[in-house]
Parts: structure tokens; C-alpha cells; sequence
């Protein structure tokens, strides 16, 4: 009788483990795929920003509004496009004598889309100095 005894508390035994498992699945999962969009997030985050200053920067180097919109859209070309990050346009450009400000837009298709969530849309701006000769209006 002690065998069926130690049978029967075994395969229980067994069975909790498949059930903690299981639960554990559900809740670290989620989690995980949560954490790989919020990588996503910051990642897309820092290459707008970083594409900000550099159009920014490249209008900021040139003598007149026309060449200092082809020069930031020329900076911004660089950075390519992918199955996450479906585009990078510039949102505004404002230059005045002493400043050049740019603002950009980049929409970001997560990897794991949030429920109602599937697309982010960053914006960052970027002020440079005008450097060389100045702007003509």
C-alpha cells in the first residue's frame, strides 16, 4: 500500500510543476514581449533625436532657406527605413538670422503591437546655430 501511496503523490507532484510552468509562461511572456517593445521604443527614440541634430545641423551649415531645406532633407535620407520604422520626414523647419530649428516626425510600427497601439509617432526638435554666412530672406 505505501507504493500506490508514493504513485498517487508523485504523478500530483508532476502535475503542479506542468501547472507552475504554465502559469509562469503567462506571465513572463508578456512581459518579455513587452520589454522588446520598449527597446524599440527607446532605440527609435535616440535615432530620432540623433537625425534631428543632424538635419539641423546641415541647414544650419548653408547660406540661404532654399539650400538649408535640401541640405536637411539630404541629412534625414541617410537614415534608412525599415519594417519598424516606416518613415522619417521633417515636420518643421523655421530659420530666422541668428538660429536654425528643426523638428522632425518618424512613425514607428512596433514589433509586438499594444492592443489599439500598433504605430508611435516620435517628434523631436533640434535648435543649431547659424554657422558661416548668414541665411538671406
Amino acid at each position: 500500500m505505501p507504493n500506490d501511496l508514493d504513485r498517487r503523490y508523485r504523478r500530483n507532484k508532476r502535475g503542479s510543476q506542468l501547472t507552475e510552468a504554465v502559469l509562469a509562461a503567462f506571465i513572463l511572456i508578456p512581459v518579455a514581449l513587452g520589454m522588446l517593445d520598449m527597446i524599440v521604443v527607446v532605440i527609435a527614440n535616440s535615432i530620432n533625436d540623433s537625425a534631428v541634430k543632424n538635419a539641423a545641423r546641415a541647414a544650419a551649415n548653408q547660406t540661404n532657406g532654399g539650400l538649408a531645406v535640401q541640405a536637411a532633407q539630404s541629412a534625414l535620407s541617410s537614415f534608412k527605413k525599415s519594417s519598424i520604422v516606416k518613415s522619417l520626414t521633417i515636420d518643421d523647419l523655421q530659420l530666422d538670422k541668428e538660429n536654425v530649428t528643426c523638428t522632425t516626425k518618424m512613425e514607428v510600427h512596433l514589433p509586438v503591437p499594444i492592443p489599439g497601439c500598433a504605430d508611435v509617432t516620435f517628434k523631436a526638435r533640434a535648435s543649431e546655430p547659424v554657422v558661416g554666412q548668414k541665411h538671406s530672406y
